[in-house]
């Protein structure tokens, strides 16, 4: 054999090898996930095997997660997902949060007596000793969702910043608790609710949408087009100021001569429980007095004040008809208002607040 043969030969058999170590790296490891799945083109919410005891889904962080059917523990520190468990009926299978609040222990007192498991950051120590058979995490932190699959817990990453967002991970959500009527009757209401805003705010004309921003919890930072707060103002028949501002960040920062600027008729403050300033320190503001929003008093902190109707969920519908409400009064009244609050919770948690309780 001439020494040039002999040396491709070793190429080859080194490459060989080579992708024979990769394959096995990227899909013989894991404890039940495998992070390759972005490039199968199936979409998150997908079920990829199910047996009688199991079932594989692709979560919203592209990842394959194998979890137990019909789970009798669940663990997150993800709170915006306790919203979703509980209108899913799998509150009572929560074993371990972060963060929680008074209006969800109201609904679901047992959170009082949960295990914390991290405030947004895994703590892995907590949740290894607790071992519940299910956690849910935010998609984006691939990293967290891994180190709790490391330990043996399935890890399920979901995004809910988004409507479409939204309906995925209720979807993804009802499957691995074993949920899936639930969840699709609180999407078909989603659905239908987002259906009968587009009609009402359809008889709009373009030259009558009202200008409006969101603010978030200081004063300068704006709901851009990208976000879930953007898109309610949009859906509710306005002009989104912020829509085309370039974003690096969460909430980014106007300032304020650029909303003085945009002059908005409307502004609605996010109601959230790190907002340092409300409605009456722009009221009485001499620097706003001019603005078409201060004079007319139409700045208003979005209700309600033990449960946000901006809250990435499907609870937005009720922000969205509370912004259309005060922009346009003569589309949604007082009373349909109510009618509408009293059905989402009737649907999501079984029981209707009234409007002192809520503080709307």
């Amino acid at each position: 054999m001439s020494r040039s043969k002999s040396v491709i030969r070793r190429i080859l058999a080194l490459v060989t090898v080579a992708v024979m170590a990769a394959v096995c790296l990227g899909g013989c490891g894991g404890s039940g996930t495998k992070n390759d799945t972005a490039g199968s083109g199936e979409k998150p919410g997908t079920i990829i095997e199910e047996t009688d005891s199991s079932i594989t889904v692709i979560d919203q962080a592209n990842r394959e997660v194998t979890v137990k059917k019909n789970p009798e523990s669940i663990a997150l520190c993800y709170r915006v997902a306790i919203r979703f468990l509980l209108s899913l009926d799998q509150g009572d299978k929560i074993t371990g949060i972060g963060k929680t609040e008074d209006f969800l222990e109201m609904l679901q007192p047992s959170l009082k007596d949960c295990a914390d498991v991290g405030k947004g950051v895994v703590d892995i120590e907590a949740l290894a000793e607790l071992k519940p058979d299910l956690f849910f995490h935010k998609a984006s932190d691939v990293e967290g969702l891994e180190a709790v699959q490391e330990i043996g817990i399935p890890a399920v990453g979901i995004e809910i910043e988004t409507p479409e967002d939204i309906l995925v991970a209720l979807d993804l959500m009802g499957k691995v608790c074993g949920a899936q009527e639930k969840a699709r009757e609180l999407a078909d209401y989603y659905n239908n609710q987002l259906d009968e805003i587009g009609s009402i705010t359809a008889q709009i004309k373009e030259k009558d949408k009202a200008t409006a921003i969101v603010m978030g919890s200081s004063i300068g930072k704006v709901a851009d087009g990208t976000m879930l707060q953007g898109e309610m103002l949009e859906k509710a028949g306005a002009v989104n100021c912020a829509s085309e501002l370039e974003a690096t960040e969460l909430w980014p920062t106007a300032g304020t001569e650029q909303i003085f600027a945009w002059n908005p008729e409307y502004i609605f403050i996010s109601n959230s429980e790190s907002a340092v300033y409300d409605a009456d320190d722009i009221l009485r503001d001499k620097n706003w007095s001019e603005m078409e929003a201060v004079k007319k008093k139409h700045v208003k902190v979005m209700p309600a004040q033990i449960d946000s109707w901006e809250f990435p969920g499907i609870v937005s519908v009720l922000g969205i008809y509370y912004m259309i409400h005060e922009m346009y009064p003569e589309l949604v009244s007082d009373e349909t208002l109510e009618n509408k609050v009293n059905e989402f919770y009737e649907l999501s948690y079984g029981r209707i607040f009234d409007r002192e309780e809520l503080g709307y």
